[in-house]
């Protein structure tokens, strides 16, 4: 007789994602600084891990510009700049552009109030101009990145999100406020329509309003326009 399969299991995670995962939660939360150096042996006590996954954690992270490197010299958690800030919020719009296209029509109710959920706590963080709005809008435009089932798009928007949250927050407080419940709302609106065309306006509406902003500050020479 055929023998029996198992049930199919939860999928677990490699120990070296396990550790990219604390790694960049600790850079993003700042209990990693910029500039500080990451060495091995103090990592290996703090994380309770074998330098392998480590290493291999922290060449993904200098992958995406949260680590920087130089042999038999450093180690250490990148310095912010406005020109990363810059090239990857452009790049991160297109990702969530595409997201939204195809995610819309696949979401079930079930999304849709996920979504909306997720929509109120960044108008909430909006209204209250508080720097956790980084992390719950990247929380929130995931849902399309995740059903826009496509597995490519979803590996390279979450390492560009990866990399624009940590870039963006040293400068929260130039956060266009103003602009974003506008964005949340059409896009929840959108959700529950499943109307993947206004979705798509949306993002391309925001779009141009990000690019207006940029190009004040690049205009400001990489400051920050009236700063």
């Amino acid at each position: 007789m055929p023998v029996p399969t198992a049930a199919e299991a939860t999928p677990r995670k490699l120990l070296r994602d396990v550790v990219f995962d604390q790694l960049l939660t600790a850079i993003q939360d700042g209990t990693l600084e910029p500039g500080e150096r990451l060495n091995d042996e103090e990592l290996e006590k703090w994380l309770g891990v074998s330098r392998t996954p480590i290493r291999e954690a922290i060449s993904k992270l200098a992958d995406i510009g949260l680590v920087e490197t130089a042999p038999q010299r450093y180690t250490r958690v990148a310095k912010p700049t406005i020109e990363q800030y810059i090239e990857g919020l452009r790049l991160l719009y297109g990702f969530h552009e595409l997201s939204a296209r195809w995610a819309i029509p696949n979401l079930t109710d079930a999304d849709v109030e996920h979504f909306r959920k997720l929509g109120d706590q960044v108008l909430a963080d909006a209204e209250a101009k508080s720097k956790d709005i980084i992390l719950s809008a990247s929380r929130f435009i995931d849902v399309l990145v995740e059903r826009s089932e496509n597995s490519l798009l979803q590996q390279l928007a979450r390492q560009v999100d990866a990399r624009v949250t940590y870039m963006s927050l040293p400068r929260v407080g130039y956060f266009q406020w103003d602009i974003f419940a506008g964005y949340v709302t059409g896009l929840v609106a959108a959700a529950e329509a499943r109307d993947a065309d206004a979705a798509e306006r949306v993002m391309r509406a925001q779009a141009v309003k990000i690019e207006e902003f940029l190009a004040a500050v690049e205009q400001a020479g990489g400051g920050f326009p009236g700063v």
